[in-house]
């Protein structure tokens, strides 16, 4: 019994005691708005969950009427910061996403007659794929479905002989 509860110990603490921070890993976009300014912009912060900004970061913007084609392709500066200007003549919905090692975030962004409609910004999702980053949990876990499975078979062992 003392066996089956170790080796239960053990694959716990080898599946999530040695997970890396990479669970925890993910994309925030922020957006500022300047009510006084006398240009049509938005400026936008892009950063990871630990703060860090996302440095130039690809930026794919699609207009209402072409959401497969980029209307405009740039990135973010050193502190994840980009300016986006409408184009005034293309009312809609406009999305914008921003990607970088495997992380992205997407913004849609409504674009009226009287300009930029603030209030109804919206969070059109995100992706993150780490498939480098979980062999170490891949790793880990099979190496606690292993030793459980052991410690199993070694405890059934024992009660039979």
């Amino acid at each position: 019994m003392k066996t089956l509860a170790l080796g239960l110990v053990l694959s716990v603490w080898l599946a999530f005691g040695n997970a890396s921070a990479a669970w925890a890993h993910a994309v925030q976009t922020d957006y500022f708005v300047d009510l006084f300014a006398a240009e049509l912009a938005l400026e936008f912060t892009a950063s990871f969950s630990t703060g860090e900004p996302m440095a130039e970061a690809a930026v794919l913007v699609y207009t209402p009427d072409d959401q497969e084609t980029p209307w405009e392709e740039s990135q973010t500066d050193a502190a994840g910061h980009y300016t986006f200007k409408p184009d005034p003549e293309q009312a809609g919905d406009w999305r914008i996403e921003f990607k970088q090692g495997g992380h992205a975030d997407i913004r849609i962004v409504p674009v009226d007659d009287l300009g930029i409609d603030y209030q109804n910004i919206s969070h059109g999702g995100n992706q993150d794929v780490h498939f480098g980053d979980r062999f170490r949990e891949a790793v880990a876990l099979f190496s606690a479905a292993s030793i459980g499975a052991f410690a199993i078979v070694f405890q059934r062992k024992l009660f039979r002989s």
